[in-house]
């Protein structure tokens, strides 16, 4: 019974994650060819046309990641209440949402690197196998954001919402001011010369990235069960 209703999750996002890429697919088509025709009539050049048409791929490659990051941020209270309404479990519901995320993903990338090649040459399997988590990365990471917002009333979404970018921004701003004011400090560092070489062992170590990655990865996954767990009906 869990298998079947983990299965009816994973159709759920299957079916909406496709219907918002078909209509995307259908919007940036429609508007490449239009603008394409138009700019035919105008200039009368058909190479320019054909042009236009070959970078259709790789939009659609584009925008198709970026409706997969923003299905996971902002549909993760819509799925909750369709899954308690259909007597679906938080852990349930969870499971299944990981497992299609996952397949989504996988299904996307294949697409995206099959649109790509008609404007760039096929990639090495590290380099695909690098670009493949780094995009499942970034949609986990959505998938922790939104299972957060969920837990906010409309209110605080918009406080945490404008928040937390100008908060981002103050310390960005605050982290140059104190990088500057450490000038000495820093180029006294650099000129080290045992310095320089213990950050070159460090950072040219091939582990450490995919050591980093997995601590990252492992914490945007407990986040998403988190929240996930906590995840509450509401009136708003």
């Amino acid at each position: 019974m869990s298998k079947q209703k983990m299965t009816l999750v994973m159709t759920n996002v299957f079916h909406r994650l496709g219907q918002a890429i078909l209509i995307t697919v259908g919007w940036i088509v429609g508007f490449e060819v239009v603008v394409s025709l138009m700019g035919l009539i105008f200039n009368r050049n058909p190479e320019s046309f054909l042009v236009t048409l070959q970078g259709i791929p790789s939009t659609l490659a584009v925008f198709i990641n970026l409706v997969l990051l923003a299905y996971f941020i902002v549909t993760p209270y819509v799925d909750f209440k369709w899954a308690i309404q259909n007597g679906i479990s938080r852990k349930t519901m969870w499971r299944g949402r990981a497992l299609a995320l996952f397949l989504a993903t996988l299904v996307i990338f294949i697409l995206d690197e099959l649109l790509s090649m008609a404007n760039q040459p096929a990639m090495s399997p590290r380099t695909l196998l690098v670009n493949f988590l780094i995009l499942l990365t970034g949609v986990v990471t959505c998938q922790a954001v939104g299972n957060g917002f969920s837990l906010l009333n409309r209110t605080w979404k918009w406080i945490v919402g404008i928040g937390l970018p100008v908060m981002f921004i103050i310390f960005c701003v605050i982290m140059v001011r104190l990088i500057l004011a450490m000038g000495s400090q820093i180029t006294a560092l650099v000129e080290n010369k045992q310095f320089v070489a213990a950050m070159t062992v460090v950072f040219n170590n091939p582990v450490l990235p995919y050591v980093l990655w997995l601590i990252y990865f492992a914490i945007m996954l407990g986040l998403t069960k988190l929240f996930n767990d906590r995840m509450q009906l509401r009136r708003d």
